[in-house]
């Protein structure tokens, strides 16, 4: 097998890549990262060194982070006979297509990109790669596909071009789509997101489209991808990372993209700051009220799974900016939640019923990036808005009982100057 791949930015090489010597399975180097076309940042962990070669721990966090976790990547390792923990094997098999605009290439399999086709598919067809998804973990992937997603829920990716049928793709081939199926323990869930998205388009935290389709059973969530678009027939790469790859959190311990409730600063994890502290850095004056924004949503939807791998850094020519608001649930307002803790404290508190407005602006405060009065402006027009949509977006049929109205309490307390509470 080949000790070495191509590495390509938006499809120009850049380096090759080879497995750090003396290293762990972990951990890979690049030779070499040519000056990014168009002003687009390659990374936010080491792009502003000015080093040619990364460092090897810093580049290979950054592409740890775009592996999947737990049980699916146990499930991709398996399927290609590598280990679960090998970065430079992982993206030989799946680096052909991952988020963003990176791309891994052996020149001996995937040549220059001619791997890559579509093949259509019914919808039969894909409600069994669904099912194949949650049963087996696998991204309902075929033996010649090259590429993978980051996350833990099953999902599979498919691509559309313009109003054309789904289409599987193959080899180096770009998906365009993620589906996400209706699961038996959790039958509410994909609705409960989707409704979610519908809130956070009302309140202007998103702009990708998103459906519901199917029916019982084989119902499943289509969500058009924020890093992808299809131009004259092609897929079209934009560049993106997570905030967990841009703060050179380690990759192997998924629990590293939460911040720790018994060591709350601890430099391994993120914490609300952190991730404020990376949107003060990006090429937008309007980062950090945007991260105010997202933040505020998810504690108003009760999304206790708001980590850093589930906000993300859009890398655009000569700007970079958040993403799209994503993977936002109201999981603490469904009624097979486990306790009550969020992901990222809010003012040293993770128990989502203690959070007010209060506790927001002082850990607004704390950052030291914003004034009162911005930060009390994006807190108040959120609310505001999130109150107008509640109105406006009707609730899908299926939601969690009582959803609607769980919202709607929260807003109304944290507007009268109380906590949350408790539904």
């Amino acid at each position: 097998m080949a000790d070495e791949l191509e590495v390509r930015f938006h499809g120009a090489p850049v380096g090759l890549l080879h497995r750090a010597p003396g290293r762990s399975r972990e951990f890979v180097t690049l030779d070499a990262v040519q000056p990014p076309q168009g002003g687009v940042r390659f990374a936010e962990s080491f792009s502003l060194l000015g080093a040619r070669r990364p460092p090897v721990e810093l580049l290979s966090h950054f592409l740890g982070g775009y592996l999947p976790e737990g049980a699916q990547r146990a499930a991709l390792a398996d399927k290609r006979g590598i280990a679960s923990n090998d970065l430079f094997a992982f993206l030989r098999e799946f680096g052909s297509s991952i988020a963003g605009a990176v791309t891994f290439h052996n020149p001996a399999i995937t040549g220059d990109g001619a791997d890559a086709r579509y093949t259509p598919v019914t919808e039969r067809q894909l409600r069994r790669e669904l099912r194949r998804a949650v049963e087996q973990h696998d991204l309902g992937l075929r033996d010649d596909s090259r590429s993978m997603l980051a996350g833990f829920q099953p999902k599979v990716l498919v691509t559309r071009f313009d109003d054309g049928p789904w289409m599987i793709p193959h080899g180096s081939g770009h998906s365009t789509h993620i589906l996400k199926p209706r699961l038996r323990t959790r039958p509410t869930r994909i609705i409960d997101e989707f409704y979610s998205h519908e809130l956070a388009r009302a309140v202007g935290l998103a702009g990708f489209a998103s459906w519901l389709q199917g029916s019982g059973e084989g119902m499943y969530l289509v969500i058009e991808r924020f890093d992808r678009s299809v131009r004259d027939g092609l897929v079209a790469l934009v560049h993106q990372e997570d905030a967990a790859q841009a703060l050179a959190l380690g990759w192997t311990d998924d629990d590293l993209k939460f911040q720790s409730s018994s060591r709350p600063k601890d430099p391994a994890r993120p914490s609300a700051y952190r991730i404020a502290e990376l949107a003060g850095s990006l090429r937008d004056p309007r980062a950090v009220e945007q991260w105010v924004r997202q933040l505020v949503f998810r504690i108003l939807i009760g999304d206790n799974d708001g980590h850093a791998k589930n906000v993300g850094v859009l890398h655009l020519p000569d700007t970079d900016r958040l993403t799209d608001l994503y993977d936002a649930v109201p999981n603490l307002f469904q009624e097979d939640h486990i306790d009550w803790m969020m992901a990222l404290a809010i003012d040293g508190v993770f128990d989502h019923r203690a959070v007010s407005v209060d506790r927001i602006l002082a850990e607004i405060a704390s950052w030291r990036l914003l004034g009162r009065s911005r930060a009390a402006g994006a807190v108040s027009d959120l609310l505001v808005s999130f109150h107008e949509a509640l109105g406006a977006v009707p609730a899908p049929r299926g939601v969690s009982g009582g959803l609607p109205d769980a919202l709607a309490r929260a807003v109304e307390r944290l507007q009268r100057g109380d906590s949350v509470g408790e539904p």
